[in-house]
């Protein structure tokens, strides 16, 4: 398959190309216009807010953009990057034109539209489907915009119009009606390429609904917008999570929102489309068999629905302290464009705060789609922007676990990672399942290693589990991921969740190379977190095991980077440390001989490289390895934040995490913060049931996994048991083997 993906850019265009002439454009109807981004009798509701924040700000970008220059398309390739910013130069310029009556910007917007080349079929870039929204739809906006102004007579109009109908015509060829074309770039995909490609091929319809071709063109964009985004699609959980993460789904979100408004606006609800069904698959993990080709149905707008809506909550939970969403599968740091125009569609205002409230230069309007019109036109100001009211949010179908101590910009954070089913099985994923990410005080510090892919043919280098936060047998984590539709990894589970202040708790489990690996998360007091391995193997023999941790510190990122090697006196583990924060990672294995070492290193390579930071600098970064050899060896972490420069004794500095011995087949650490003392320990069926403090006191216990506050008995955990007790006083009892936490 990768010789065939490596000849596709070649052969699309003397193969797949569209050969479509021009037809004859027969103009819409007079309707009121604009209805595509605004419709027109919103126009003295926007008159009166451009004068006040934020409103004012959005229109002075808007004017910024408007006073950009032509750009001069190639002359022998047709250009989508120089031709999509000539588009959405002419959209804000029709904007002004028709909010402020603007005679000039109406005539530059006009003449950026009659000088669009119509020679796609020149162009070789084989996803160009994916950057047509910036042509299509910002053309169609800024079409729509002037005729609703005095200055786009009918003859330029339907001069316009034959331009972006004959693009489009091409595009439609080249992507929807050449079957190998289609299955290798929308097909296998399910994802931003389709979404993107329907978003602009149907505002294309809807805007020239009397062209010739527009109803095949409506009726493919809608039944693609109306599976992808529903209930049937699987490219969005029930819970909200999308498959393939929440930086292409960005990606996708900017267009798909606009091309929901304009359908909201200027289409009927109960128009009828006839269902397309060309791009449904029949293999893992969609299995569509019962689209019926031809079949009427009417347009349910996800945008009134509530599971696009969470889509938006979703992204917002996977968001650092920074704003920046976290580099989960194929990503770089980004925030979401378009969320707070959910406020005019009933959105809330946690929507409106994570808009405001980011590390972006300006609150972020562009990325994926120019829609800072619709910012203007949508986002309501009447509603209080506050932070979401949840702090730790568990999402089993979307295979992800957040704990965070608040919203703030210092906030505590971390990611844990374990999907199944549609929510792994996308081009875009990533092969890290029960692997793990944290942010504390300001600074991104156990990192994924985002989205490095040097070879457009192949996934990207970082998409494999060496290059992730979880534990490798003989050098090897779950399946490494394969091309198109050989996605690699292993079903994983996020289970046996509580949520609570004292503690919170998660468990992620997968099982490869015949083990399962039961990884649970604890966080304590809102501070620190632990990170306790179980395993079970059916393998006969004893393995190497290597408990992996990448940090933002190291090598090319600079900063501290401390592997501790469990030889010097000091705790087995590592410091990453950057200016502001820093972490320090204490690690014990119920096995004997842990070893904490570094893999080796080869430049630009896993599991060293990373590509995640605002600036998609390509980097390497320190990583350890905590090696055992054994059957089913333990891992318990104590994963302790600090803010740098913190005076000892004060609530942020580093953790006093001191080791106890727990005997065989065992692990304990007590960890002492401004509020108290926990004993957090780790044992295997055959451990002793007790263990003696070293101020004094036993405690009891016949869990696997128990966390104590050994100071007050004010709260404590355990999962697999049923109690713990200390000198013989239970602190903790359960009837069953779910994980119970005590709060007094």
């Amino acid at each position: 398959m990768r010789s065939v993906l490596a000849t596709v850019g070649a052969l699309l265009l003397p193969l797949l190309a569209g050969c479509s002439s021009e037809p004859e454009v027969v103009l819409p109807p007079p309707v009121p216009r604009p209805q595509l981004v605004v419709t027109a009798d919103r126009k003295d509701e926007l008159m009166a807010r451009i004068e006040r924040e934020p409103y004012a700000s959005i229109l002075a970008t808007i004017e910024t953009e408007a006073a950009r220059p032509y750009e001069d398309p190639d002359p022998d390739v047709w250009d989508h990057n120089t031709i999509g910013h000539n588009n959405e130069v002419a959209q804000a310029n029709a904007f002004l034109a028709w909010l402020l009556d603007d005679s000039q910007a109406a005539a530059k917007a006009r003449e950026f539209l009659l000088r669009m080349p119509t020679d796609f079929e020149t162009n070789a870039t084989w996803d160009v489907n994916i950057r047509m929204p910036h042509v299509l739809m910002s053309f169609c906006f800024a079409w729509d915009l002037l005729r609703g102004t005095p200055w786009l007579n009918d003859q330029d109009a339907a001069q316009a119009a034959s331009l972006v109908t004959t693009v489009t015509s091409k595009f439609f060829d080249r992507f929807l009606n050449n079957g190998l074309t289609r299955q290798l770039v929308l097909g296998v995909s399910q994802n931003n390429h389709p979404i993107r490609t329907a978003s602009a091929i149907g505002t294309v319809a809807i805007t020239f609904p009397d062209h010739s071709e527009a109803s095949t063109w409506a009726n493919w964009a809608v039944s693609e917008l109306s599976y992808l985004l529903g209930p049937e699609g699987r490219y969005i959980q029930a819970d909200g999570g999308v498959s393939e993460g929440p930086f292409y789904y960005g990606f996708a979100y900017g267009p798909a929102l606009a091309f929901l408004i304009a359908m909201d606006n200027a289409v009927d609800p109960s128009r009828s489309f006839a269902r397309d069904c060309r791009n449904r698959q029949d293999s893992e993990p969609w299995l569509v068999t019962d689209c019926v080709e031809g079949e009427a149905f009417t347009f349910e707008n996800p945008l009134h629905g509530d599971l696009f809506a969470a889509t938006v909550d979703w992204s917002i939970n996977l968001r650092l302290p920074s704003g920046w969403r976290a580099p989960l599968g194929d990503a770089n740091f980004i925030a979401l464009n378009g969320g707070a125009v959910l406020t005019g569609f009933g959105g809330l205002g946690h929507t409106l705060w994570d808009w405001q409230n980011t590390l972006e230069p300006s609150p972020p309007m562009t990325w994926g789609m120019d829609l800072r019109a619709h910012h203007l036109a949508y986002l309501d100001d009447s509603i209080s922007p506050n932070p979401p009211l949840w702090k730790n949010r568990f999402m089993p179908d979307a295979g992800n676990a957040v704990f965070r101590s608040g919203w703030d910009p210092d906030a505590r954070w971390l990611l844990l990672v374990a999907e199944n089913g549609a929510a792994r099985k996308t081009l875009h994923d990533h092969v890290d399942g029960t692997s793990f990410t944290l942010a504390a005080y300001g600074d991104y510090l156990l990192v994924d290693p985002g989205y490095y892919k040097p070879d457009d043919m192949d996934n990207a280098v970082t998409a494999h589990g060496d290059s992730h936060n979880l534990i490798l047998i003989d050098g090897q984590g779950p399946p490494d991921k394969g091309l198109l539709l050989d996605f690699g990894d292993a079903d994983g589970f996020i289970e046996n969740t509580l949520d609570g202040e004292a503690l919170a708790y998660a468990e992620a489990r997968e099982s490869y190379r015949d083990s399962t690996i039961e990884r649970s998360v604890v966080f304590v007091r809102n501070r620190y977190f632990i990170v306790a391995d179980r395993l079970e193997t059916t393998h006969g023999a004893p393995r190497t095991h290597a408990w992996r941790l990448g940090g933002w510190a190291g090598l090319d990122v600079g900063g501290v980077f401390e592997p501790w090697d469990c030889q010097t006196g000091h705790d087995c583990g590592a410091r990453w440390e950057r200016a502001v924060a820093g972490v320090d990672v204490h690690l014990a294995s119920t096995a004997p001989g842990l070893q904490v070492v570094e893999p080796p290193h080869t430049v630009l390579q896993p599991p060293h490289v990373e590509a995640f930071d605002r600036e998609r600098n390509v980097v390497d970064h320190g990583v350890i390895d905590g090696r055992v050899e054994g059957l089913a060896p333990g891992y318990l972490a104590v994963l302790a934040p600090y803010r740098v420069g913190a005076s000892p004794g004060e609530a942020d500095a580093p953790l006093w995490v001191t080791a106890v011995d727990a005997g065989t087949d065992a692990a304990a650490w007590l960890v002492d913060t401004a509020g108290g003392t926990e004993l957090v320990w780790l044992r295997k069926p055959s451990a002793a049931d007790a263990l003696t403090l070293p101020g004094g006191g036993e405690v009891t216990t016949d869990a696997e996994l128990v966390v104590l506050d050994v100071t007050d008995h004010a709260f404590g955990l355990i999962a697999r048991g049923t109690v713990a007790a200390i000198d013989g006083s239970p602190i903790v009892t359960e009837n069953d083997n779910e994980p119970v936490a005590k709060v007094e």
